[in-house]
């Protein structure tokens, strides 16, 4: 071969991406492209990585991010990239910074700061973008990014350029959704690689009125998905309203048309076992396969990572479907606190919790517990249960609860872990194995302090193989199955020509942390919760060692995806 070599990556066991069985071979890599999988000759190569016990891969693709704010200040978009993660995808469930005005900016940072869980300090001091086109947004990453990222375009930021403040208060006129058309449209030419909405009763902005996407007629998401059709690329995210009971017959004819407008396909939620909808992720599975059956692609998402949700009442999202909840906790100090303590308000919490139907978040005191405290006299609380710690007062659930949280400063940190349970193991087992469901789950970048899932991707190789898939079948469903989704061509396999976004992975002592870690390393002093991976020995990204044993080696090899050609 006459090719000068960058990288040779010799004698570990690859598991290219396609399926195929795992064989010895040696992977050359120039130019950031691979150049030859075989038996290399290694002596001209300027550097070389003896692979001897590991698994050589491609770089996994996480479909479902929000990691646009955090690329600013964390090019490595940890902790994805600490779990083998080379390829993100951000701008999900409509929330983007752009295409935006200069004076809307500050709302969308707000927005985003409420709805996705981030510091908004932490927004303002590490997001030095001021507004503009998506092709100025993605030209303010170009350059300085560890890992590769493909933006969507956003629903809420569309509708908030053509409409103003109007956005989150009615539907669109028909002008207005020819505006947003042409917006998408531009968005697309510059480079996003699809668009996306969502429509969750959740979704409550910081002002308290539903996020803009929220307003939207069915006319005016599919005439936005049909733009995709024009352009010939790119493909859909969307959550609809019932997305935990398995879609309405409303919902279920809104993403049908959405996917034969676009011609593309339409990625859905995660799917999981839920107490009050428990045939919801079934019925949800079965959308899917009939979508399919008639030649649209329809993708929901499995969950490999540990559910569980960490809050505290200064900053959470998770009751925002319950009225009384969401009125009060988008109040700021300190009526916020005031009217946690009047009985009246309580009284129409306690009624609100007690009727759960439809609600995505079931509170089972049980599993509620004290995790951190912001004071040191409560530290007593500490590792118990709001159930426990009520029986000892003598209160109710709920009074306990809020008077805890009330005497933090509303700082108090509390878990919501749900023991291990067989069925739910079943459910995920039986997603897995569909090929119509996307890995995918994590949320990166958002819900900082209430959820990380970044570990999805090892969890899926550590722990549902070989027993449910094999590790090529795993593999597959990591890289070439979601870069193929999502029309990027040139990655996702260990294939001559492709681009060379590589792991090499030691399968033997490959796991996630058991339980999240805090950290406080964001802008502002602001913290999250990550999740430690150990069994990465290299993260490579387009030919150039970006993660080595876990730690950044300071090099910024990543690239933005722009999506190009039909």
């Amino acid at each position: 071969m006459s090719t000068d070599l960058d990288l040779v990556v010799t004698g570990g066991t690859v598991v290219d991406g396609t399926g195929a069985p795992a064989r010895t071979a040696d992977v050359a890599i120039a130019d950031g492209r691979v150049v030859e999988v075989g038996q290399v000759d290694t002596s001209a190569a300027r550097e070389r990585i003896e692979a001897d016990g590991l698994l050589v891969t491609p770089g996994f693709v996480d479909i479902h991010t929000h990691y646009d704010a955090q690329l600013h200040w964390d090019p490595t978009a940890s902790p994805a990239s600490w779990h083998g993660v080379t390829t993100v995808m951000t701008g999900n469930c409509g929330f983007t910074l752009a295409p935006s005005k200069p004076d809307d900016l500050e709302w969308l940072l707000l927005m985003l700061s409420r709805v996705e869980g981030m510091s908004a300090d932490a927004l303002r001091a590490g997001v030095p973008f001021h507004g503009g086109t998506l092709g100025e947004f993605l030209a303010g990453l170009d350059g300085r990014l560890g890992v590769n990222v493909g933006t969507n375009v956003g629903h809420c930021a569309v509708r908030r350029y053509v409409m103003g403040d109007e956005a989150s208060e009615r539907a669109a006129t028909d002008d207005e959704i020819a505006q947003m058309c042409r917006l998408v449209r531009s968005a697309l030419d510059e480079g996003a690689i699809g668009f996306t909405s969502s429509q969750l009763e959740l979704h409550v902005a910081h002002d308290g009125r539903g996020v803009p996407s929220n307003h939207a007629r069915p006319d005016e998401l599919i005439a936005l998905a049909a733009v995709l059709r024009d352009v010939g690329r790119g493909s859909i995210e969307f959550i609809p309203r019932t997305f935990l009971t398995g879609y309405d017959e409303a919902d279920r004819e809104l993403v049908l048309a959405m996917a034969r407008v676009s011609g593309r396909p339409v990625h859905l939620n995660t799917l999981t076992l839920l107490p009050h909808a428990p045939d919801g992720w079934s019925r949800s599975l079965e959308f899917a396969r009939a979508a399919s059956d008639v030649g649209l692609e329809v993708h929901p998402m499995f969950a490999t990572n540990r559910q569980g949700a960490h809050f505290s009442l200064d900053s959470t999202f998770l009751f925002d479907e319950m009225p009384s909840f969401r009125d009060t906790l988008t109040l700021p100090e300190p009526r916020r606190s005031q009217r946690l303590r009047d009985p009246a308000v309580r009284e129409q919490m306690r009624k609100e919790i007690a009727d759960p139907k439809g609600r995505s978040f079931v509170f089972v005191w049980q599993v509620v517990a004290v995790e951190t405290v912001h004071r040191t006299e409560h530290e007593g609380f500490v590792d118990r249960t709001v159930w426990d710690i009520a029986e000892e007062q003598g209160k109710d659930p709920l009074d306990a609860f809020l008077d805890l949280s009330l005497a933090d400063d509303l700082q108090m940190q509390f878990v919501l872990a749900a023991p291990p349970n067989r069925k739910r193991r079943a459910v995920t087992e039986a997603l897995i194995k569909s090929p119509l469901v996307m890995a995918g789950s994590s949320d990166g970048g958002a819900h900082l302090l209430s959820f990380c899932g970044a570990d999805f991707t090892t969890r899926l190789i550590s722990e549902w193989t070989p027993d449910v898939l094999s590790i090529e079948d795993a593999i597959a469903r990591l890289t070439s199955i979601p870069a193929r989704a999502y029309g990027v061509a040139d990655r996702g396999t260990l294939q001559v020509g492709k681009a060379a976004d590589v792991l090499l992975i030691d399968h033997e002592h490959l796991s996630a942390g058991e339980t999240p870690r805090y950290v406080r390393d964001f802008p502002a002093g602001s913290g999250r919760y990550v999740v430690d991976a150990t069994g990465y020995h290299s993260v490579i990204v387009n030919g150039r060692t970006l993660l080595r044993d876990g730690a950044d080696t300071g090099q910024r090899p990543g690239v933005v995806l722009r999506s190009q050609g039909k």
